[in-house]
């Protein structure tokens, strides 16, 4: 009688490994790719020009130092008007900088392309390919 792969514990579990090394060789290579994007290059930019931008670091300090300041009161939703006018002033300054509007726009531009790999990872597979990428198991927590 032949042994079918299915029948063998042992050719099954040889199978199931070498699919996921090819999957996850697959997935590096995918990473290397995706790095090499404009996208994702602009990025990187992005991220550089903030940190070597005092203004922009003092915007988002700002930014972050007033909404830790409020963070209760905006968790519980009775953050007063003048508070959140002054936050969204300071989001304002902060997106109105040129090095973090530049970061902004990159990685917005880089989340587009990875929602595109997404849908066709998704259409390849015929499920959800980030839903179950998650942690959480069956709740998604």
């Amino acid at each position: 009688m032949l042994s079918h792969p299915t029948q063998d514990p042992a050719a099954l579990a040889a199978a199931t490994r070498a699919a996921e090394a090819e999957a996850l060789s697959a997935a590096g290579a995918f990473g290397v790719v995706l790095r090499a994007t404009p996208e994702f290059e602009a990025v990187i930019a992005g991220d550089r020009a903030i940190s070597a931008d005092p203004a922009a670091l003092a915007a988002i300090e700002a930014v972050q130092s007033r909404e830790a300041q409020y963070r209760i009161e905006m968790s519980m939703g009775v953050l007063g008007a003048s508070e959140r006018a002054e936050i969204e002033r300071l989001r304002a300054a902060m997106l109105a900088n040129p090095s973090v509007a530049a970061y902004v726009a990159a990685t917005e531009a880089f989340a587009e392309l990875c929602r595109e790999a997404e849908a066709v990872a998704s259409a390849e597979m015929g499920i959800d390919f980030a839903a179950n990428c998650r942690s959480g198991g069956c709740c998604g927590g």
